[in-house]
């Protein structure tokens, strides 16, 4: 009995919780290896920042264009099934690029549409995954909170371990065939989210409609607090790309063009956001959300400050990792009050519109980014990132300063 109440009680001790994060932990190994496998083949055969800018637009570009017709299919078809169905077409479209390649058909043009079409998968992930943490959790913000912050804790540890283990692997197989891997983890993503049971909840037959998906827009706007936490997000979705572009193109310049150095700076990023998820996860029931994401986004600015300059690869990865330790403290209580806070017949409308304002600014900001890095000095372009952070930063200070009535 006592057994059955604690179990009742912690949510994120159940199994079918512990199913969701290891699919997304899976998965997410094999897409940072991606991560830095394509864009590296790119910019090696090409010698060209802006191609390798261009295959992370087109990869970013399809999310925030389809986002609401991505929440209009999580309400319809279900969280569970958008994400297996999700995880297979993504295998078939990752397995197509070492494939076409090994047959000498694969022009630029065609891998930009292979990658637009992952990104147009990609796009139904952010209100699919986060839609079935709340099936699992329950409606507890302090549960909610802690469960995104673990979620990401699966997400940021394949940050770090992934660009490692690809650097080692694109030095030695090449790096077409660790696409053959990404492919391999999106299948064993599916298998074990084959494993969690549907949602037995009533069939949310009127939230696929266009009203309500315009009611999640009136509800997004009208609400201060995530209008505020969606303006800020748009900001860092601006922002952190240009830092991830960086990366490949520091590694090539500055140190010696090291595919490993890459994969280091990358694992710092993941790495870094890893630690930084424990600790939401522990502070996320002794902290309210919002003042939880004014303290993660002072702390981003002020780290962000250090990334610029040039300095040793140590250090360096150093900075890096310091910057995005504090960003899950603005991104786990932000994604835990879009889904507690609305109603719940518009949950899986108003999810999608705060990842768009996440990723609307990104596709931009890849694009954007190569072609600076390719006439401006990169300490240059990053100070400016920096400048752009601490401005963000004043609008979740604001709340804290003038918290919103619930």
């Amino acid at each position: 009995m006592v057994t059955g109440a604690l179990a009742e009680r912690s949510p994120l001790r159940t199994w079918r919780f512990g199913r969701v994060i290891a699919a997304e932990f899976v998965s997410a190994i094999g897409t940072q290896m991606t991560l830095l496998a394509l864009p590296w083949f790119v910019l090696m055969t090409s010698g060209s920042p802006s191609q390798m800018g261009l295959v992370f637009v087109a990869e970013i570009l399809p999310v925030p264009l389809l986002s609401m017709p991505a929440g209009l299919l999580v309400a319809r078809w279900g969280a569970r099934r958008v994400s297996i169905v999700g995880d297979l077409v993504n295998a078939v479209l990752l397995a197509s690029v070492p494939t076409l390649y090994l047959l000498d058909m694969l022009p630029f043009g065609v891998l930009l549409t292979i990658v637009a079409g992952i990104g147009a998968v990609n796009s139904t992930y952010f209100p699919a995954q986060r839609m079935l943490l709340s099936e699992v959790i329950g409606s507890d913000e302090g549960a909610v909170t802690a469960g995104n912050a673990l979620f990401e804790t699966a997400t940021s540890t394949a940050r770090l371990i992934g660009p490692a283990v690809a650097g080692f692997l694109v030095g030695w197989v090449g790096a077409t065939n660790v696409l053959w891997i990404d492919t391999g983890t999106f299948v064993v993503s599916a298998l074990l989210l084959l494993g969690v049971p549907r949602d037995t909840a009533a069939p949310r037959q009127e939230s696929s409609s266009s009203g309500r998906m315009l009611e999640g827009v009136r509800y997004l706007w009208r609400d201060q607090v995530l209008r505020r936490m969606s303006l800020a997000a748009f900001g860092y979705g601006a922002l952190m790309p240009v830092v991830m572009i960086a990366l490949p193109v520091m590694a090539r310049d500055r140190y010696e063009a090291n595919p490993q150095v890459a994969g280091w700076l990358l694992a710092a990023w993941g790495g870094g956001t890893a630690v930084g998820t424990l600790i939401v996860a522990w502070l996320a029931r002794r902290i309210p959300p919002i003042k939880l994401a004014a303290a993660g986004s002072v702390g981003a600015a002020l780290a962000l400050w250090f990334v610029p300059w040039d300095q040793p690869f140590l250090t360096e990865a150093l900075a890096v990792a310091m910057s995005c330790m504090f960003l899950p403290a603005v991104t786990a209580p932000a994604v835990a009050l879009l889904t507690t806070r609305p109603p719940e017949h518009i949950r899986p409308h108003v999810v999608p519109l705060f990842g768009a304002a996440v990723f609307v600014a990104s596709p931009l900001s890849y694009a954007l980014a190569g072609v600076l890095f390719e006439h401006v000095a990169m300490s240059a372009v990053l100070a400016g990132v920096a400048v752009g952070a601490t401005l963000c930063a004043l609008v979740p200070i604001s709340l804290v300063r003038r918290p919103a009535e619930d």
